[in-house]
């Protein structure tokens, strides 16, 4: 009789230790989990951020090869101008449909907002110090740029609370003749 009591104990103490076991694996999946998920966010939110920087140095760098739109942006003094990049490098003002920068068919979407701020006639350009005290001098534009982008993980075109977005301010000086600014 005393052998078929110490079964039972043994039984309850096996079961409760499968318990703590089961319990102690969940967590440790629940938290691996979690971190996969946090590992992603930071990815996406990485991804948006060099997508916002690749969207402001593609307009910066189109002044070089696009007198279109460095015109536009020129002839629009403290007026922002929106610009949107695809997938090719190419840079343009219809925006209307926002096209993707990573691929044809990707989820990488973005554009930036840039306001000429003149050519001020104080301003110095760094390294360049030619005539600065003519009316029409060489000197430095200054531009302001906001670039966006975001992970459009559902591809619906719209930009939702929980995709990834980066938003960054960048100022470039492109070294020109100014005006009467």
């Amino acid at each position: 009789m005393n052998r078929n009591k110490q079964s039972g104990f043994s039984l309850i103490i096996s079961l409760l230790l499968l318990m703590t076991l089961t319990i102690i694996g969940l967590a440790i999946m629940r938290s691996s989990i979690l971190s996969e998920k946090q590992a992603s966010n930071v990815q996406e939110k990485s991804v948006s951020f060099h997508g916002a920087q690749t969207t402001n140095n593609s307009i910066v760098e189109s002044y070089r090869y696009d007198q279109a739109i460095l015109a536009q942006t020129l002839n629009a003094k403290d007026l922002t101008i929106k610009t949107c990049v695809d997938y090719t490098g190419n840079v343009t003002t219809d925006c209307d449909v926002t096209p993707t920068i990573d691929s044809s068919t990707g989820v990488l979407k973005g554009g930036t907002d840039t306001t000429y701020r003149g050519c001020p006639s104080a301003f110095k350009c760094v390294g360049n110090s030619s005539g600065m005290n003519n009316k029409n001098t060489v000197g430095c534009n200054v531009f302001q740029h906001y670039g966006e982008a975001w992970v459009d993980s559902n591809r619906d075109g719209i930009e939702d609370a929980n995709e990834a977005k980066t938003e960054i301010e960048q100022w470039s000086l492109l070294v020109a003749a100014c005006g009467n600014s």
